[in-house]
């Protein structure tokens, strides 16, 4: 027998009231704007706000306030008669207009206006011949065919659309805004008395092209009396699609002749997102209240992402409690603030949860040294044994009190990860992905200076005479691709003479697997390289391939430890066979792995190309790979391979003496 216990989700749609962010006080001002009879029409009003702060909303309190009795005093007000039109629907300039006269028509139904004046509009429209979309549309709204009274004027035929229509419009407008039955031969539209307001929708959701069809739509309307135009978007998406067609300095000249007045959205403050939260999930107002200080910057104060990031909390909750996961609330909670603030630690976590732990560490460590007050700026050699992936993090006080305050045994937190998984937002993984690839640079490199170290299985003293850097990482498919854009392949002066022969004779122009999608990953190792290929990167870079002396010396520290992290194997501090993986992983996946040099995958994912060559022939490997076990991933454990080879197990580093 199922028992459920429901899962709640909050409604993407607009607020139809949001009264926690002050838009009852913006609504009325914009609505006395528009119903205030000294203002003069026709007007267009811009409300703009990136996507998600509240625009539908304020627009639609806006069209309700101007159904409110207070606006029906016609000494201070005209009659305001409104349409909702999303124009992001329809394709083409003549559909963008038919579409909106037809909308204008279904306001005009929903008023029985239509009904009321029906022997009045047969008389505007007698000597005028609209086109077909016309007939229909009357058809179906009056409730009468008509082409018995429509009229054929010859010169009339070969004009558009519009300027057949719009004097039977503009008439027509000005007979609904006032709800009178005709005008006198002396009489004409008058503003004062009534107005259409018009509603334009996510004007932004227009592809480009077909937002300047839109605007040259509205442009149509710009020299008739009693047409107001409220327009909905994300001005910088309009400003740009406009410059496509007109240039910067255009679109903004454009806008300005059609834009009277413009209403930018202002940043929603905290307390607002408190009553928000009152309102629509109280039930968690209390464990979220002390998190809101985070979240907010990182929502950009955006109502719909804080409905976003508060649908992902339930749906963690619900998949918990129904796969009965043992991990709080208060776990749900704080993971879900560490992957929308912190996107890339989240991932890195989520692929490798004990690196939390080890980040758990550095951060009590660092709390130890600092104390625990508001001034946090951690100098450089307390930052010194945090790895390089993981500096930026512990800088940030608001990561550090997080961390601080999360509890968790390994087990309750790679059930996490595995649940978060399920909801993890595609926004989130997209700025993961930048931010890696930003900080995968060529001049990644550690300084190690020149002194003694405990080498090999027998940890014998061994002497480095000069400094050296290292690369922090092994060489990025992303890196390499820099290479090949280069030409690198094609210039025979970064070829070692066995090197260019080999590339020669067997026209090599890329990495084996280069465009194996199991391989080719951008921030993986690069594999598919043979030692030549290795070689001349590095001489493009400025650099050469480690000796293994500097190789070990970087992995190992000075104190001959067997692994980088110590004496003891862990599968969950590299990529092994133990591991399971049964490929390359992100170079940055494992900071709990890294040496005592800050340098990462020195035990498994890829085994190395070293300058130094083998006594059996060809160039010594080190480090192990994803598909050897724990023992080849010790800092002393030596390998060879001809230098012609070029596994899917095998990539390299780079080095630079001082």
């Amino acid at each position: 027998m199922c028992t459920a216990k429901p899962t709640h989700i909050i409604s993407d749609q607009p607020e139809e009231k949001a009264v926690e962010f002050n838009f009852d006080a913006y609504s009325k001002t914009i609505a006395d704007l528009i119903a205030n009879k000294r203002n003069r029409t026709p007007m267009v009003i811009g409300v703009y706000g990136p996507w998600g702060t509240g625009k539908t909303t304020l627009m639609q309190t806006v069209r309700s306030c101007l159904a409110d009795e207070v606006y029906h005093d016609p000494k201070l007000f005209r009659r305001c008669k409104t349409v909702w039109f999303q124009a992001w629907k329809y394709a083409e300039e003549e559909q963008i207009l038919a579409a909106l006269i037809e909308e204008i028509f279904r306001a005009m139904k929903r008023d029985n206006f239509f009904e009321k004046f029906k022997v009045q509009i047969e008389e505007l429209v007698t000597r005028l011949n609209p086109f077909k979309v016309l007939g229909k549309t009357l058809e179906s709204l009056v409730g009468a065919d008509p082409t018995e009274f429509i009229g054929e004027l010859a010169h009339r035929r070969k004009l558009g659309f519009y300027d057949t229509f719009q004097e039977f419009f503009d008439r027509l407008i000005w007979t609904y805004t006032r709800m009178r039955p005709r005008l006198t031969a002396d009489e004409h539209p008058d503003d004062t008395k009534g107005a259409l307001v018009v509603f334009i929708d996510d004007l932004d959701r227009c592809p480009r092209e077909r937002i300047v069809r839109v605007l040259e739509t509205i442009k149509l309307f710009m020299d008739k009396e009693g047409c107001v135009f409220v327009l909905g978007a994300d001005n910088e998406i309009i400003e740009t699609a406009l410059a496509q067609n007109f240039g910067p300095d255009g679109a903004l000249r454009f806008m300005d002749k059609i834009v009277q007045v413009t209403f930018r959205l202002p940043q929603i403050p905290s307390d607002g997102f408190k009553g928000l939260i009152d309102r629509i999930a109280p039930e968690i107002r209390e464990s979220i209240a002390p998190h809101l200080p985070v979240i907010l910057p990182a929502i950009r104060h955006n109502p719909r992402q804080l409905k976003r990031f508060l649908n992902n909390v339930s749906l963690l909750q619900g998949l918990a409690r129904n796969c009965k996961v043992p991990v709080e609330p208060n776990h749900l909670l704080f993971w879900n603030v560490l992957e929308l603030v912190y996107p890339r630690l989240a991932r890195d976590l989520t692929e490798n949860p004990a690196g939390m732990e080890t980040l758990a560490g550095h951060v009590r460590a660092l709390l130890d040294k600092i104390g625990a007050g508001e001034r946090w700026e951690p100098d450089p050699e307390m930052l010194k044994p945090v790895p390089k992936s993981w500096q930026e993090f512990v800088q940030d006080k608001r990561l550090v009190d997080l961390v601080a305050q999360f509890r968790i045994s390994r087990e309750q937190l790679t059930c996490l990860c595995t649940l978060s998984r399920v909801v993890m937002a595609e926004e989130a993984k997209s700025t993961e992905e930048h931010s890696r690839h930003a900080r995968l640079g060529q001049d990644n490199m550690v300084l190690i200076k020149a002194g003694g170290f405990l080498c090999g299985d027998e940890k014998k003293p061994t002497l480095i005479e000069t400094d050296f850097q290292i690369d922090i990482y092994p060489v990025t498919n992303a890196q390499f691709a820099q290479f090949i854009d280069a030409k690198g392949y094609a210039k025979d002066e970064l070829w070692s003479e066995a090197g260019l022969r080999w590339r020669n004779e067997n026209k090599i122009g890329a990495p084996d697997y280069w465009d194996d999608e199991r391989w080719n990953q951008s921030d993986h190792p690069v594999v598919g390289v043979s030692w030549y290929e290795a070689d001349a990167f590095a001489r493009w870079a400025g650099k050469t391939l480690p000796t293994e002396i500097q190789w070990e010396r970087a992995a190992r520290g000075t104190d001959g430890r067997q692994y980088p992290w110590g004496e003891a194997f862990d599968k969950e501090r590299c990529n092994t066979r133990e591991a399971g993986v049964g490929q390359t992983t992100r170079v940055t996946l494992y900071p709990n792995g890294v040496s005592p040099e800050g340098c990462y995958d020195m035990a498994g994912n890829v085994w190395e190309w070293t300058s130094s060559a083998h006594e059996d022939g060809g160039y010594v490997l080190r480090g192990g790979c994803w598909g050897g076990d724990g023992d080849n991933a010790r800092c002393a454990n030596r390998d060879r391979d001809d230098p012609n080879g070029r596994g899917t197990d095998v990539g390299f580093r780079c080095a630079r003496t001082k």
